[in-house]
């Protein structure tokens, strides 16, 4: 499996609070948007957390610092941006969001 891992800047929420915690967002190289809408709720969750976890150890996190557990409303309430959530705390991912892509499942 190889993957490609990008970071941007936690982006503040429509309410008023600050969102704190880091996401981890995986998807499929060449998904097209609905193959994504189709598939949001059937991923191959062993297969995203081996990801999350080459993804997080290329940005030289500590994993033994950090915890993910996955949520289908980790990125928004109706449940259209499924991610891990990252509990914890590593400098490395402090204050960003992470994008897992997948290059081969």
């Amino acid at each position: 499996m190889e993957v490609k891992v990008t970071t941007h800047p936690i982006r503040q929420q429509r309410s008023s609070r600050f969102r704190t915690k880091t996401r981890v967002y995986v998807h499929p190289t060449g998904e097209t948007v609905l193959e994504n809408f189709k598939n949001r709720r059937s991923r191959p969750l062993n297969t995203y957390r081996e990801a999350v976890r080459a993804g997080l150890s290329a940005l030289d996190v500590d994993l033994s610092r950090v915890d993910y557990k996955w949520s289908q409303k980790a990125g928004c309430s109706c449940g259209c941006s499924p991610a891990f959530i990252v509990d914890g705390w590593d400098a490395a991912i402090a204050g960003k969001d992470v994008w897992v892509e997948i290059n081969s499942l």
